[in-house]
């Protein structure tokens, strides 16, 4: 569909195009635009904004135009306001992970609602997170990301001095404790995992209090074996750090290489030139947890939690804790002091005084 885009003067553009019913629509909602019968076209009021609106339709149907003014014929390949988003993340080394859950949030929002970005009110998202969280029951997490994707889609998506999410609070966090897994616990899911693989892994992540995804992508080289030490390479936020090789690991590992054949990745997948995925990682560890009946409610990031409340319970001090996490802020490991058994124990109920 070949559509004629002139400039007309300073204040008006006129525009030539076939007939096309999903076209007309979208010009009959251009403010100012006029049909002039005897001519058969359009003309709108020069304005920015006016024309991207046109622009943006094009481009998503893959229609071009023929600009008048510079006598050439092109593909509307302009930037829409996601793609300058999208931009803006990939700019600011976001994680892929981030940047798709972003995406996703924006267009599920516009979806959902039937708006046209520049329709939006700070209201019109409002009624938006109540609905998902009252009808849908969505997370607090669920929410905070709608809101920091839209508050990010405005503010660099458009060039624009309103952002209908910036005044948004964002819901307050729940305070709750994660269970945590007694060091038997864990000996007892160690124990009844036969698979050397899977057996390491567990191992692997509690004994130097991994992330999930920080173990899956190991390499081989990144176990130092004279240093005794694991180094995490891009971690969370892309920050490299190191951890402690454990002598158990470095013994299970031992047997782990001689029944495993092993090339690049520490814990590779069905196929070998890729590593275990996190999904596979953690059905591994749920379906351990299953043998061995234990009822509380953990994941495999609770090996983690774990590791930081029996370092805690140890007498190892909570700034050190928090290098080997490599939590940003101590606040952040702070909420294992809430839950190590040291300081409950030091105290005795008053019932055993009687």
């Amino acid at each position: 569909m070949n559509i004629k885009i002139t400039l007309k003067n300073d204040d008006l553009i006129e525009l030539t195009c076939p007939y096309n019913t999903e076209l007309i629509s979208v010009v009959k909602k251009i403010p100012g635009r006029r049909w002039h019968p005897d001519r058969k076209l359009w003309t709108y009021p020069n304005k920015d904004k006016n024309t991207q609106y046109l622009l943006e339709y094009l481009y998503k149907t893959g229609s071009s135009y023929y600009d008048k003014q510079k006598n050439l014929q092109k593909n509307t390949n302009i930037i829409t306001p996601l793609e300058k988003t999208v931009r803006y993340l990939r700019l600011k080394e976001y994680s892929p992970k981030t940047i798709y859950t972003y995406k996703k949030h924006i267009n599920w929002f516009f979806r959902r609602t039937g708006l046209e970005p520049k329709d939006v009110r700070t209201e019109d998202i409002i009624l938006y997170l109540e609905k998902i969280k009252n009808v849908a029951g969505c997370s607090r997490t669920y929410a905070v990301q709608c809101i920091s994707a839209l508050k990010c889609f405005y503010s660099r998506g458009f060039d624009s001095w309103f952002n209908p999410a910036d005044n948004i609070p964002l819901p307050k966090k729940d305070h709750k404790f994660p269970d945590i897994l007694s060091r038997k616990e864990i000996s007892d899911i160690l124990e009844i995992t036969a698979n050397i693989k899977h057996k390491f892994l567990i191992l692997l992540i509690y004994s130097a209090g991994l992330r999930v995804s920080e173990a899956v992508n190991l390499k081989i080289n990144d176990l130092d074996f004279d240093r005794k030490m694991i180094h995490i390479r891009s971690g969370k936020g892309k920050k490299d750090r190191y951890v402690m090789l454990s002598e158990k690991a470095v013994k299970l590992y031992l047997d782990y290489n001689k029944q495993v054949m092993l090339q690049n990745w520490l814990f590779p997948g069905q196929d070998y030139n890729s590593h275990l995925s996190i999904r596979s990682a953690q059905s591994v560890f749920i379906r351990a947890t299953e043998k061995t009946e234990i009822q509380k409610k953990v994941s495999i990031h609770s090996l983690r939690h774990a590791f930081a409340t029996h370092l805690l319970e140890d007498g190892v001090d909570l700034r050190y804790i928090q290098e080997l996490l490599g939590h940003k802020s101590s606040k952040t490991t702070e909420i294992y002091t809430h839950v190590t058994k040291v300081s409950i124990n030091r105290l005795k109920s008053p019932i055993d005084r009687w």
